[in-house]
């Protein structure tokens, strides 16, 4: 085995790697992942796509590719296939990109969600020193009933309103305010700053990295005074799956309903659009939005992990 740079290679090199992983997002996730992965044949073939592959003779059996965008790294999709998909293995294209990223002196922090398919990733990453976070990927069919809320939304102190793009920034605002005492504020340099949280949203509305963004079931919970008091996310993944990459309540609004009553408007919206099931991810240490999640008939279907290294820890 020997691992040489991404840009070395052809898109059809990676042929076989893309496609196989293609195979498992969507047996595991139901997520078609096809767009992204013609993005990534695209740089591939351009030569504008930092990263490595893992060669046995002669032939590309893993690839990863990272992104900088200082101070951060992103450690993209990283896969071996099945059929050499051992912890060594996955460890060679793991520690050539850290190596690569820590190199790099505008890099002082490396970020990383990848789905282990089919190899356990996180001796891998901590083993070079990163640090790991327990996620949980979870799975609701739309079509059984929403249980009925123990305690109903006050909807007199705010209202469900469709997506408009005026929205944009203030749902900004409230993804910042939810995050700087959440649990997972630590996981995403992105989070920890308004402009970061900006440059966010614009990512998954403009790119197709958490699914093709739909507007048409997006919803802003508005509060009395018209101020945007929080905000769900919405996308596409399958053609007949959906998605919800954010769901944000500013915190002086918490514990008032409004989550719930973003995520019924959702799932009525999504099922009369023509989805048959919707996914989300939630971090295992903060238990009050799984409970949330669970409560409402979502289903543990798939653990990963988010990596973060950052220098000087």
């Amino acid at each position: 085995m020997q691992v040489i740079p991404l840009a070395s290679v052809t898109a059809d090199a990676i042929k076989e790697a893309l496609g196989e992983e293609v195979q498992n997002w969507r047996q595991h996730l139901h997520w078609d992942y096809e767009p992204a992965a013609r993005i990534i044949r695209r740089h591939v073939t351009n030569r504008t796509l930092p990263g490595f592959c893992l060669e046995l003779d002669s032939t590309v059996v893993g690839y990863c590719y990272f992104v900088v965008n200082p101070p951060v790294g992103y450690l993209g999709n990283i896969y071996v296939r099945t059929a050499f998909a051992r912890s060594e293995c996955y460890r060679l294209l793991v520690r050539q990109a850290l190596d690569s990223l820590r190199s790099n002196p505008d890099v002082s922090r490396i970020e990383s969600q990848v789905f282990g398919f089919n190899a356990d990733l996180v001796d891998v990453f901590t083993s070079e020193g990163m640090e790991a976070l327990l996620r949980h990927f979870m799975t609701r069919p739309l079509d059984e009933p929403v249980p009925v809320d123990p305690v109903p939304a006050d909807s007199k102190r705010f209202k469900i309103v469709a997506w408009d793009r005026r929205y944009f920034l203030p749902a900004a605002d409230v993804i910042h305010r939810s995050y700087r005492a959440s649990p997972d504020h630590r996981m995403c340099y992105d989070y920890q700053s308004r402009e970061g949280c900006v440059r966010f949203l614009r990512n998954l509305v403009d790119n197709p990295g958490c699914g093709i963004f739909d507007p048409s079931t997006t919803r802003v919970a508005l509060d009395g005074d018209g101020r945007a008091c929080g905000v769900i996310i919405t996308s596409i993944i399958g053609p007949r799956t959906g998605m919800i990459p954010q769901i944000s309540i500013r915190p002086s609004h918490q514990g008032q309903g409004i989550g719930t009553a973003l995520l019924r408007s959702y799932f009525e919206a999504a099922r009369k659009s023509g989805l048959d099931s919707t996914t989300l991810s939630v971090s295992d240490a903060n238990q009050g939005a799984f409970r949330l999640y669970a409560r409402l008939g979502f289903r543990r279907t798939f653990d990963f992990h988010a990596f973060v290294w950052n220098r000087g820890d």
